[in-house]
């Protein structure tokens, strides 16, 4: 801190003015004795939670708080801003109508497509069999698809075939055809790729046995997912799994329908060991006073597709607990283990909405193309690829130009030390 101002200091006639400013008085104290203020310890400021508290009680109620300028403009001006505003709401009024309509659209035009829906399932489990004509019109489009290349290979194909088909022995049993097309939704949801990453090899055993995967649109907003099974499943006893997802009432801000919420079934699974939700870790423990031994088993969850149908939940706040929020001061810590679960949660929830809209939207209209891997070529735009790898051509160029130019300055640098492993 500066020094106290002695007597000298008390003389009016060089106090300071607009025209006896401290910097055009030669023998001002404040030119030689400047003041100074003491430093502010900013880690120690940021480590303080009673400031950090009181410096967001602050802050907190200006976020999303109008900026004020509105009401510096001229009374003329902010009526046609209140005049706009009205004639945005009537735009988000039309907006609604048509989102509504647009829904019901879809649910007319849906009922159109249940039929064709039916006889796909029919003909993947064997019921039925394409007629002629849809076999040579399906033909017909598989070849308008590939290109020349694809064109030979599949006659090189077919001539091999042909010539197998020739040199058989006639002693030789013929293999009893597939029923149906088997391992078809199985193949098809592995093709896709968000999908695809939740499968696991103990998934696969149990997907073998789903024969169909379809949609039903709710009265409410809304859709519910339906994963059927075949009878000779042995994994669980439900024929049945559904998934159902729930929007809000209202319409979001940008006039889309908001989600809300999902509802899981229970797997009804026969046996723990069928379970493909959980690990079993057994080991056997003994009794020093008796000598008898038991076996102990620990049950832990594991990562699973079937997880799939028991959703996470989004928590509910009351008023209460914001109100206990606010009281609380938490330490930095106990903060961060909240942020990473509330970002953990916000992660399995956008994930969970964004499986069921990739079924929804993605696999069920399109389910032959994931199946045959057609769709998989349409995931990214045409040369998407090729840009990134661009990209990266000349993010590497420019890394090692920097390197040349740090070589240039510095001189010559030193190798690195070697790294010993033990």
């Amino acid at each position: 801190m500066s020094e106290p101002i002695r007597s000298r200091a008390a003389d009016i006639s060089k106090a300071p003015t607009p025209q006896n400013t401290p910097s055009s008085v030669t023998n001002s104290y404040l030119r030689n004795q400047p003041p100074t203020m003491p430093k502010i310890n900013e880690e120690n400021f940021a480590n303080n939670p009673v400031v950090l508290s009181m410096v967001g009680d602050k802050l907190f109620p200006l976020v999303g708080a109008p900026l004020g300028y509105i009401e510096l403009l001229p009374s003329v001006v902010k009526d046609r801003v209140f005049g706009l505003k009205s004639i945005q709401q009537q735009q988000m009024t039309l907006e609604a109508e048509f989102q509504r309509e647009l829904l019901e659209l879809e649910k007319r035009y849906f009922a159109k497509y249940e039929p064709l829906y039916a006889r796909r399932r029919r003909i993947i489990v064997g019921d039925e069999e394409p007629s002629s004509e849809e076999i040579e019109q399906g033909k017909t489009l598989q070849e308008d698809e590939e290109d020349e290349e694809d064109d030979e290979e599949e006659e090189k194909v077919k001539e091999i075939s042909e010539e197998d088909e020739d040199g058989k022995e006639d002693g030789e049993p013929e293999e009893e055809p597939a029923k149906g097309i088997p391992g078809f939704w199985l193949t098809a949801l592995e093709n896709l790729p968000t999908v695809a990453e939740t499968i696991t090899d103990r998934d696969s055993e149990v997907m073998q046995y789903l024969v169909d995967v379809r949609m039903e649109y709710l009265k409410t907003p809304g859709f519910q997912l339906i994963f059927e099974f075949s009878p000779e499943n042995t994994y669980f006893s439900n024929k049945t799994l559904t998934k159902t997802y729930h929007y809000q009432a209202e319409l979001g801000y940008s006039g889309d329908f908001v989600y809300d919420h999902a509802e899981g079934c229970e797997i009804d699974w026969k046996t723990k060991e069928d379970n493909v939700t959980i690990n079993i870790e057994r080991r056997k423990q003994r009794n020093r006073t008796t000598k008898q031994t038991r076996t102990i088993e620990k049950l832990t969850p594991t990562e699973s597709f079937f997880n799939f149908f028991d959703p996470p939940k989004p928590p509910k706040v009351t008023e209460e607990d914001e109100a206990e929020d606010t009281k609380e001061t938490k330490s930095e810590e106990e903060e961060e283990v909240d942020e990473e679960e509330d970002g953990e949660l916000e992660a399995r929830l956008e994930l969970d909405y964004q499986l069921g809209e990739e079924i929804k939207d993605r696999l069920i209209p399109r389910a032959i193309d994931w199946f045959t891997g057609d769709a998989v070529d349409f995931g990214y735009p045409e040369g998407f690829e090729e840009e990134d790898e661009e990209e990266e051509d000349d993010d590497e160029e420019e890394d090692d130009d920097d390197d040349d130019d740090d070589d240039e300055e510095g001189g010559r640098t030193e190798n690195p030390p070697e790294c010993k492993q033990q």
